[in-house]
């Protein structure tokens, strides 16, 4: 099939330029940073806040409780800053092709990994977010453990998800720039559909199940089972292969999407 056949030239396209993409990545996140006082400090800091006001609000204003043996702050931290991620490299990653538009003019440029520019440079900020999460937990007396391993999957499992996501949103926006502000809308939607600051296992069976179809409850739960030791991810064999279809699905569709209107890139940016 010929959409089989443009994935696996799209994905060769992408290795071959993969030390590009790391450079590229690298100043990306310092241009973001670059004539502040604070640099890379601010990249803790304003997640930091976020969390705290959240925290703040769901612990104290709606009297949140832990959540089965685990205190309601830790397990809202380890689940929002997989979600921050998520919105971050989404919303930039989504934007790529606009603000590279000088990149794109150039014939011999590979603008396949424009959007994974954007989502490796949020990555280099979440991950040291996520040690300090870890320090915290382990303040609390929650250690990691061997289980913390598969954080390396869950971080992949969530690059491989935005990517596909970003690869149909990317290439639209350069032909209609208002999505921007639907995708805003979305991710505030997928803030409160997804169980980041309340327990799925509050609801009926029937309606669980209907929340568990969410992609990103499997990558918020999942980073819940790494940093506090719940389990293993191959424990949930039918949310694991659901969650990779789903991805591949959305992944094909958007290189297929992707591969239509690149021709037309250079003549609208």
């Amino acid at each position: 099939m010929k959409i089989i056949s443009n994935t696996i030239r799209f994905i060769k396209e992408i290795f071959v330029d993969r030390r590009l993409l790391v450079d590229l990545s690298v100043k990306d996140m310092k241009k973001r940073f670059s004539g502040t006082y604070f640099g890379l400090l601010w990249g803790i800091l304003q997640p930091a806040m976020t969390i705290f006001v959240y925290w703040f609000a769901f612990q104290f204003g709606f009297r949140s409780g832990d959540v089965g043996n685990i205190p309601f702050v830790l397990w809202f931290i380890v689940g929002i800053i997989n979600w921050l991620y998520i919105s971050e490299s989404f919303s930039n990653a989504s934007n790529s092709f606009i603000e590279y538009n000088y990149l794109i003019q150039k014939v011999k440029f590979n603008v396949n990994i424009l959007p994974l520019v954007k989502i490796l440079s949020s990555f280099y900020i979440h991950l040291l977010f996520l040690l300090i999460v870890i320090l915290i937990c382990s303040i609390f007396g929650y250690f990691p453990t061997f289980g913390l391993l598969q954080i390396v999957y869950y971080m992949f499992a969530t690059m491989a998800f935005v990517f596909a996501l970003s690869l149909f949103t990317s290439s639209i926006m350069v032909f209609f720039r208002d999505l921007s502000q639907i995708i805003n809308v979305i991710l505030l939607m997928g803030m409160w559909g997804t169980p980041i600051a309340w327990d799925v296992s509050a609801f009926s069976g029937k309606a669980q199940t209907i929340l568990k179809l969410n992609p990103f409850y499997y990558l918020i739960e999942g980073y819940r089972d790494a940093v506090l030791g719940r389990g293993w991810f191959w424990e949930r064999p039918a949310l694991t292969l659901y969650f990779w279809i789903v991805t591949l699905i959305v992944f094909l569709f958007g290189v297929n999407i992707f591969t239509r209107l690149r021709p037309h890139f250079a003549d609208t940016v």
